[in-house]
């Protein structure tokens, strides 16, 4: 799984709306975090508010995971993965490879989710880091824009059903909000429910906002007002749909109506 450092802007790659049009008193001095010139008073800012000239806005690239613009002033450049992924190198600093780390995050993951009333998720299901060619190939028509991860079913009479599936090189927070998302779907199947994609995408989504949630760093809201705003009619409007019963039943109750 190869990766390549850069210090340089090369495309953009971004998983939702992360720059907006912002102005400033002219006597404020800013400059361009890409190119270092100072700003007009009309300017691009990133999810983090760091400004740029609009029209590196084309040219620029952005990170997968935090969506920071990656400069060398900004995130101290970033990595361009083989599958054509960009991650800043703020965030690459965290991320999940080898199988200790894994295990941990499960173990993190398992934990909150018990916390909340979710329970008997099997301990040994193999999981297994993915480019995002392998990943869309597993998915087919069911593949997402945002897609992270994927679990597999195995309809046979081994111990082993589940296999999960994460895009590699995420960060450890968005891998275990993606990881969260994907035993959900384990849980929803050892309770033999089945139902509509928006409902069953939308609870597993709530597993991912729990991660964040609990997490409450700038990197984590951003992902949860990325998920607010996904207007994917099956994980963004299923999500809030599930995340409005939540609110009005608790966990409990909601884990209830699912059993």
């Amino acid at each position: 799984m190869k990766h390549i450092f850069f210090q340089i802007m090369m495309l953009i790659f971004i998983f939702t709306e992360i720059s907006y049009l912002k102005t400033f008193n002219p006597n404020d001095k800013k400059n361009c975090t890409i190119c270092l010139e100072p700003l007009n008073n009309q300017f691009l800012v990133d999810a983090w508010n760091n400004p740029f000239h609009a029209h590196h806005e084309k040219e620029g690239v952005f990170c997968h995971s935090c969506s920071r613009i990656i400069s060398q002033g900004i995130t101290q450049g970033g990595f361009l993965y083989s599958d054509g992924r960009h991650i800043c190198r703020l965030c690459q600093t965290s991320i999940i490879e080898e199988d200790l780390a894994i295990k941990k995050s499960f173990e993190s993951v398992i934990s909150q989710l018990n916390n909340v009333g979710i329970e008997n998720i099997p301990d040994s299901i193999p999981i297994k880091l993915v480019n995002l060619m392998e990943l869309n190939k597993k998915t087919g028509s069911k593949s997402h824009g945002n897609l992270k991860g994927f679990t597999q079913f195995i309809d046979d009479n081994s111990n082993n059903k589940f296999k999960i599936f994460i895009l590699f090189g995420l960060p450890q927070i968005e891998f275990e909000a993606t990881l969260a998302h994907e035993l959900l779907h384990v849980w929803l199947e050892k309770n033999n429910f089945h139902s509509k994609l928006q409902i069953t995408e939308g609870f597993c989504n709530l597993g991912r906002a729990l991660i964040y949630e609990n997490d409450g760093t700038r990197f984590s809201k951003i992902h949860l007002t990325a998920m607010e705003n996904d207007s994917n009619p099956i994980y963004g409007t299923g999500y809030r749909n599930m995340k409005s019963i939540h609110q009005k039943l608790g966990w409990k109750k909601l884990i209830d109506n699912f059993k």
